[in-house]
């Protein structure tokens, strides 16, 4: 099994559906490697970096999950590799998306987001994609970055994946890794934990995650960071996460108007159906957030470790556990909308606690926006770098595979597992070449710091790391 590189997306639609156990999968659609590789070349996907390998299937899965003392269905989506044909069978990755609104939006239904999941899967994995509590088709209010929700929607999808290897034709190699980006990145981090630290690992044992720009510090980091300035470039969110954390403790207010101003307690409720986008709740919400918030109340919140906000985000932070297996968190240190200091809070607790293996990676001066992509695609590139091949003895890394030392650096690299003589390039994620060279030295002097690919005159690929 050769894995090469990966990125982004696309999809149309198709029939059919399967009733087994406690799932019910509805096949989606279907792509072509052809179609995958076509797709990755619009988005700009250079093909030295990804290689299209296998016609993937893609199913909308029904599945059980806990949720407030009950069961609920939910959904999500499956991107099955065809063709397969490596005896130890396929690794899973969980990738969780970011916000949402409407229901339809979510992996499931091919948005932007989860039509992802066909250029993961062509590499050769079984990708997952929960659409969480709330969306894609389920009627309830999405608890807006409730961490044991997000894990539950992904652990109960990975068990709904096992229970169907057979119906759908393929085996798993017990490697397990998690990524997602922005409330994907704090989903990410909540089911890696979990993987990692609870029972869920006993069925799921966690090989590696990266999540990215996620707020894992909510109480300490992220809530308080919001509302030093009189804006915020999301006020939906806000109102989100207020509306959705109540869905669920119902203890965060009685009425709205304890925590919103009139008139937006009584007009932003109603927004949060299902059924509109981000665009049309921004437009419903104040220009400033002291015209949103009660005076007085992030103050009292930010005073009262006591106060049922602030018991609710120290109960969903999600960052204080010690990992024993690479966790990687990629920020970027313009973002305006989850702010980068969560990953360096994150990762200096886990490096407290005794974790040698997180770490918090700057990807550059960037915004949210232009963060997603290269924190995207990159984790796909870290994820695919860390898929071991069923072939290789594990403890033997032969000297003909090509790696970077130290990789992340932050002073230049060394390669192995390459002929002096072999030419390369290195590439930025967008596909700009920086440098070409040969030999096994590699000068990082005037780069910035973030993600870049080593691309061989053979086509073999590697992803660097600086540091700074």
């Amino acid at each position: 099994m050769k894995h090469t590189m990966l990125a982004i997306f696309l999809g149309w639609t198709a029939l059919f559906a399967m009733r087994l156990q406690a799932q019910t999968t509805e096949l989606i659609t279907s792509f072509t490697a052809g179609q995958l590789a076509a797709t990755a070349a619009v988005f700009g996907i250079p093909s030295d970096q990804f290689t299209a390998q296998y016609d993937v299937n893609m199913y909308r899965v029904s599945y059980d999950m806990p949720y407030l003392e009950d069961t609920i269905e939910v959904s999500g989506a499956l991107f099955v590799p065809q063709g397969f044909d490596e005896d130890c069978g396929l690794p899973i990755h969980v990738y969780m998306h970011g916000t949402i609104f409407k229901r339809t939006d979510a992996p499931s239904f091919q948005s932007i987001e989860g039509s992802f999941g066909g250029l993961m899967s062509t590499l050769g994995q079984l990708v997952l994609m929960p659409d969480y509590v709330g969306l894609g088709t389920s009627p309830l209010m999405h608890p807006y970055v409730h961490a044991r929700s997000e894990s539950d929607a992904g652990y109960y999808l990975m068990l709904a994946a096992d229970a169907l290897r057979e119906e759908l034709g393929y085996t798993l190699n017990g490697q397990n890794f998690i990524s997602g980006y922005s409330q994907g990145g704090h989903a990410a981090m909540a089911l890696a934990r979990d993987l990692a630290t609870t029972a869920y690992g006993d069925n799921f044992p966690l090989t590696a995650a990266v999540p990215g720009s996620g707020p894992y510090d909510i109480s300490g980091t992220q809530f308080p960071l919001t509302f030093e300035s009189a804006t915020y470039s999301n006020p939906a969110y806000l109102a989100y996460n207020v509306i959705g954390w109540n869905s669920y403790y119902g203890t965060l207010y009685t009425e709205l108007s304890e925590i919103f101003q009139e008139p937006y307690a009584t007009t932003l409720p109603p927004l949060f159906d299902g059924t509109n986008s981000a665009d049309v709740i921004n437009a419903a919400c104040p220009p400033t957030l002291e015209e949103l918030v009660q005076p007085g109340l992030i103050e009292g919140i930010l005073n009262d470790p006591s106060h049922p906000f602030m018991v609710a985000a120290q109960e969903n932070d999600v960052y204080n556990w010690a990992p024993e297996v690479p966790v990687e968190m990629y920020y970027c240190t313009l973002d305006e909308q989850v702010f980068y200091q969560n990953a360096l809070v994150a990762s200096s607790w886990m490096a407290d606690a005794g974790s040698t293996s997180a770490t918090a990676t700057n990807l550059g001066a960037y915004n949210h926006g232009e963060c997603a992509g290269l924190a995207i695609f990159g984790g796909t590139l870290w994820i695919e770098g860390q898929v071991q091949d069923c072939t290789v003895n594990l403890d033997e890394v032969t000297s003909g595979v090509l790696r970077a030392f130290p990789n992340p650096s932050s002073n230049g690299f060394t390669l192995a597992g390459i002929d002096a003589n072999m030419p390369w390039e290195v590439l930025t994620l967008n596909g700009q070449r920086i440098l070409t060279g040969q030999g096994n030295s590699l000068d990082t002097q005037g780069w910035e710091a973030g993600m870049y690919v080593l691309v061989t005159r053979d086509g073999s690929a590697l992803r660097l790391t600086l540091t700074r």
